[in-house]
């Protein structure tokens, strides 16, 4: 009976510790968050033709290594549907980036999984919502190694590519973007700085929340931004993945907002 207490005890002990242990790490996640993950995905898929022909739907797992400096590595399907759809998963999922890993403050090596739904019907509907099925690259040649250049090391940086002329930066944020009502009711102003990667097809991902601002006015910038499509950065006269930052300014004594993309210099 003793003996019975002291074994229950020990294991009592054991599993208290792995569930601290448990709690001690942060998992890995995604930059922008899992929303804007999710509206990436919805613009970013193109359902293989063949499997679209035979009806092929279902899920992809793909486990991989992400290391402390956030690069991903011993990347592998783990639950294959066909080699089409595999291959389209990995498309997208080379293209998310990673906060690492955290244990006890630190930076870790980890294994994680990602998974990737492929379902006709939602994909159709998905279709006709943003009014595309393929992708069109404004530019040709595109750079299909994901490398992701930094705003200074491109020879053309990515510009927005406005639907009038009569547009710049600031004319679009002003026509675009409202004051959120929060915002407006608890006397919020401020200035959100966003930081993404310009895609060769035009869309940004990977959103990084540089400088919030309350009141729900971070959230508005990130919409009004997603609205904008750019003309992707050029590198050897190839398109490529470019990192952009910009900067929207709420001014409740104003009641205004204004925008602003720093030039090469004021990058940092």
């Amino acid at each position: 009976m003793k003996y019975a207490i002291k074994l229950l005890s020990v294991l009592i002990f054991l599993i208290s510790a792995m569930m601290v242990f448990a709690q001690d790490i942060t998992q890995p996640r995604c930059y922008g968050g899992k929303r804007l993950l999710k509206e990436f995905i919805k613009e970013e898929m193109v359902y293989p033709d063949k499997a679209l022909e035979n009806n092929t739907e279902g899920t992809v797992e793909i486990s991989f290594i992400i290391k402390p400096d956030g690069t991903t590595t011993d990347i592998k399907v783990t639950n294959p549907v066909s080699d089409e759809i595999d291959s389209e998963a990995l498309r997208i999922f080379n293209k998310i980036l990673w906060y690492p890993a955290v244990e006890l403050g630190k930076p870790i090596v980890y294994l994680h999984t990602f998974k990737i739904k492929f379902d006709i019907k939602k994909y159709k509907k998905i279709c006709k919502a943003r009014g595309y099925e393929k992708i069109n690259y404004p530019y040709k040649p595109v750079d299909n190694s994901n490398k992701v250049y930094a705003f200074i090391d491109v020879d053309i940086s990515p510009k927005p590519n406005y639907s009038s002329k009569d547009y710049n930066f600031s004319s679009f944020i002003s026509n675009h973007l409202e004051y959120p009502e929060a915002a407006f009711k608890q006397n919020i102003s401020g200035t959100v700085k966003l930081k993404f990667v310009v895609e060769p097809s035009g869309r940004i991902s990977n959103i990084i929340i540089d400088k919030a601002v309350g009141g729900g006015c971070t959230e508005e910038a990130i919409r009004v931004v997603k609205l904008i499509r750019w003309k992707p950065g050029i590198n050897d006269n190839v398109a490529v993945r470019t990192w952009m930052c910009l900067e929207i300014t709420f001014d409740i004594a104003k009641r205004t907002v204004a925008g602003k993309i720093p030039t090469p210099g004021q990058v940092h």
